[in-house]
């Protein structure tokens, strides 16, 4: 039971993350807030390693998951950046819900974490519900949010983002089962860092916004909030299915909305209800299953 506290948490990261994100890539290119969100958490995640004085022994798969998932959480953050800067994060965001989707192939495959009935009816409850949040909130129809995929650039990147996510949550586990959570947390930015700096080479230099101090302070937030979805993620990870957790996870679209309401006012119909009822319906039926 403890993975889905930890899974909530992390979820409640990330939708700061999230907040804090959009407002930056205002002012910032996506390489810059991708450089931010890797290389901030690194004293932090630092700072807890030496102070726990946690060292793990490395698992013979530690490296390989390292290489493997680094480098597709280096392309998934770019285009995660990319999608939230193209379009509204209402807009872009919801599609992320497809991991657990795809996690129900990917995850037997790579780590053998073979979902239940019970687990399948969590996970679609929360596609179910995130769906239905997005529909009402366009107003526009029932194929509003399939035709998004055709008609703009936000939710056909965070499409592949959920894509590219369902194969590296199964690395991070792999990775922690080889490690530990803070130490995985750890060495997983440090390579995204040294890979978007390497990124820099071959893309167009991001401009430095004049003065940089009117932008410190969000990069950091989006660096704290990135940590500590991290250090969560990662132990959540340790103690349940990937599945289940990326599920739990993704209720972060749900935080994301009572955001806009509370930071942004945005006005939101009693409509959303339907979606947000299911969602935590979905949370309640994975959160009931007990877990290993």
């Amino acid at each position: 039971m403890a993975w889905f506290y930890f899974a909530l948490l992390a979820a409640l990261s990330e939708s700061f993350k999230d907040l804090c994100s959009k407002h930056g890539l205002r002012t910032v290119s996506p390489q810059l807030a991708s450089l931010a969100a890797s290389a901030t958490p690194i004293p932090f995640l630092l700072a807890i390693l030496m102070f726990t004085g946690s060292m793990p022994t490395l698992g013979p798969q530690y490296l390989p998951a390292l290489v493997l998932g680094g480098t597709l959480n280096v392309l998934a953050l770019f285009q995660f950046m990319r999608a939230l800067q193209a379009s509204d994060m209402s807009l872009a965001i919801p599609f992320i819900s497809f991991t657990p989707i795809f996690l129900l192939i990917t995850s037997p495959l790579l780590v053998n974490d073979v979902p239940k009935i019970q687990d399948i009816t969590g996970i679609l409850c929360i596609v179910a519900g995130t769906y239905i949040l997005h529909l009402q909130s366009t107003q526009q129809g029932w194929l509003t949010p399939l035709w998004a995929l055709i008609s703009q650039p936000g939710p056909r990147r965070m499409l592949s983002v959920a894509l590219i996510y369902s194969f590296s949550s199964n690395f991070d586990k792999i990775g922690v089962q080889n490690s530990s959570p803070i130490f995985w947390s750890l060495s997983i930015t440090t390579v995204m860092t040294a890979g978007f700096f390497i990124m820099f080479r071959f893309l167009p230099r991001p401009t430095i916004p004049t003065p940089l101090g009117q932008i410190l302070g969000i990069l950091l937030a989006i660096g704290l909030f990135q940590a500590m979805g991290l250090y969560f993620h990662n132990t959540a990870l340790s103690l349940g299915s990937v599945p289940s957790v990326i599920a739990i996870k993704r209720t972060s679209i749900l935080f994301a909305v009572l955001w806009g309401i509370v930071f942004l006012r945005e006005r939101q119909g009693k409509e959303r209800l339907a979606g947000a009822t299911l969602m935590v319906l979905g949370m309640g039926v994975l959160a009931l299953e007990p877990h290993a």
